[in-house]
C-alpha cells in the first residue's frame, strides 16, 4: 500500500517534469530570446506585484521593461529624467532636454504583454552631433564632402550609433538599424 502510494506520488511528480521539459523546449525561442531570461521574469515579477510602471531590468544601465498595453509610458519616463519627446520614428522615440541633450528610447515587444526599451542618451550637444554633420555632408556631390562623409559613416560601429547618427530604425525583431553606405547593425550585437 505503501509502495503504491509513493510510486503514484513519483509518477505524478515525474509527469509534471516532463510537461515541464516540454513547455521549455516548445516555447525555447521565445523564453530565451533576449539570452537569460532571469532579468525579464525579474522584470515582469515587478510590474505584475510592484507599485511602478517601469522597471529597470538587472544588468544592464539602459533597458527597461513597461507592460504593453501602456504605449505613453516612456514618454511620461523621460520627462521625469528631464527630456521632451520630439518624434517616432519607427521604434524609436526621440526626446531632447532644455540643455541640447538627446536621448532615443527604442521598443521591441518582449511578449505580448512586456515591451523591452532600450534609452541611450547622448550627452553631446545637438551641434557637435554627428547626425548634424552627416545631415550637411551627404546632399553634396564634392569630393570634400564625400570624404568628410565617408569618416563619418566610418565611426558608427553599433546600432547605438546609428541610431544616434539619425538613420531610421527597422520595425523588426530585434530593431535593425541602416546606413546609406550599405551597413546593418541589429541592436543588442
Amino acid at each position: 500500500m505503501i509502495n503504491t502510494k509513493r510510486n503514484k506520488i513519483f509518477g505524478v511528480f515525474g509527469a509534471l517534469i516532463v510537461i515541464f521539459i516540454l513547455l521549455v523546449l516548445l516555447y525555447r525561442p521565445v523564453i530565451f530570446q533576449e539570452g537569460n531570461p532571469w532579468s525579464q521574469i525579474k522584470g515582469m515579477v515587478q510590474l505584475k506585484f510592484g507599485d511602478s510602471d517601469i522597471v529597470k531590468l538587472s544588468g544592464s544601465d539602459n533597458r527597461f521593461m513597461t507592460e504593453s498595453k501602456n504605449g505613453t509610458m516612456i514618454q511620461d519616463f523621460m520627462k521625469t529624467k528631464g527630456y521632451e519627446f520630439t518624434e517616432q520614428m519607427g521604434s524609436g522615440y526621440f526626446f531632447k532636454s532644455t540643455t541640447g541633450q538627446t536621448a532615443i528610447a527604442t521598443h521591441r515587444y518582449y511578449s505580448r504583454y512586456y515591451s523591452l526599451w532600450t534609452i541611450t542618451e547622448d550627452i553631446k550637444n545637438e551641434e557637435n552631433n554627428i547626425f548634424n554633420e552627416l545631415r550637411e555632408c551627404l546632399p553634396k556631390s564634392d569630393m570634400i564632402s564625400h570624404e568628410r562623409c565617408n569618416e563619418l559613416l566610418a565611426t558608427i560601429i553599433n546600432f547605438n550609433d546609428c541610431v544616434r547618427a539619425g538613420f531610421s530604425i527597422m520595425k523588426s525583431n530585434p530593431p535593425k538599424c541602416t546606413t546609406p553606405d550599405g551597413r546593418t547593425f541589429i541592436q543588442g550585437d
